[in-house]
């Protein structure tokens, strides 16, 4: 993708304001709070309210569609993900083998099968981790990840994190693995060190992260909720108005998105007209009941490997290697 297709100037904008609301977070409220009034600590409402925004932000970042430069990109790929608690260089592999593998066996989170899995024990893991869950297990895996070398040898856990040791020998032979090891140390001491300056308002950043965790998880799965199998390309593109799509820099296109990895965010609108898409429902719907649905194996549509394209990972090749 060409420098010039990327919204330069929007996106150091969005960057300026969301590390201004992490610095806000982690600095100017708790000494608003200790110095004023505690009823400052209604500002952690819009750094919590623009969770999404951030989250989308790094995820530019992470196809290096946030600014043109490639060492600048990755620069605020990196205040990014320690402003949200997870190192960018994890997360990028993470992403990666996400738009490989999803939609998958080692990839379908609402997805059971029906004489090997309960149905009731994967609508309390979809529970979980919609409420947020999801988010927690990102900041633990993480971490997990870049300090602890026989994480992919714990057959309990590959056994149900299938891509995890593969995740993990991408992590350990990338050259940014200390860069990596460096953000998660600071993505943690960080908001330890503002707890200290919260003092007895202590519970209100408890209360923002504990929201994060919530609106990351919640958000993202939504598009992918009841999708074909087979097919990693595969997402919905969720009808939202249009003021409230950029505000999620229209993270609710992600089946023109896992298409087209390589536009950038301003881009997918025109692309949707263009490939003459449709809608596959509202987001309000999709967000508030059809990802809540734990679905059988059986009871989706199969998409042959044949028909998929680039990106197909069918269950029996999932073996990492």
């Amino acid at each position: 993708m060409s420098s010039s297709a990327i919204p330069v100037r929007l996106n150091l904008l969005l960057l300026l304001l969301a590390l201004r609301l992490w610095l806000v977070e982690l600095v100017a409220v708790p000494l608003a709070v200790a110095w004023f009034h505690p009823a400052y600590g209604l500002l952690l409402v819009a750094a919590v309210l623009l969770i999404p925004l951030r989250w989308q932000l790094l995820h530019e970042a992470v196809h290096g569609l946030l600014l043109p430069s490639v060492r600048y990109n990755r620069l605020a790929g990196r205040l990014l993900g320690i402003s949200l608690g997870i190192p960018f260089d994890v997360w990028r592999q993470a992403h990666h083998l996400h738009h490989r593998y999803s939609r998958s066996a080692a990839c379908r989170v609402e997805v059971y099968e029906p004489g090997e899995e309960a149905g009731w024990q994967r609508r309390l893991y979809l529970w979980l981790r919609l409420c947020g869950a999801a988010y927690l297990m990102a900041l633990a895996g993480s971490l997990l990840l870049l300090f602890c070398p026989a994480l992919g040898r714990w057959r309990w856990l590959a056994g149900r994190a299938p891509l995890l040791p593969l995740l993990q020998r991408r992590v350990w032979r990338s050259p940014q693995r200390h860069c990596a090891r460096l953000d998660a140390l600071l993505a943690w001491l960080l908001p330890g060190l503002s707890l200290l300056i919260y003092g007895a308002h202590d519970w209100m950043l408890w209360l923002a992260l504990l929201a994060r965790a919530l609106l990351i998880s919640l958000t993202d799965h939504v598009c992918f909720a009841g999708q074909p199998l087979g097919d990693a390309r595969r997402a919905a593109n969720l009808a939202l108005p249009r003021w409230l799509g950029l505000c999620l820099l229209n993270s609710h296109l992600r089946g023109v998105h896992h298409l087209w990895p390589q536009l950038c965010w301003q881009a997918l609108p025109q692309r949707f007209v263009s490939a003459r898409l449709e809608w596959d429902g509202r987001f309000s719907q999709a967000i508030c009941l059809r990802q809540w649905r734990a679905t059988p194996a059986t009871g989706l549509p199969v998409i042959p490997r044949r028909k998929a394209g680039t990106g197909i990972m069918p269950a029996d090749s999932i073996t990492p290697s």
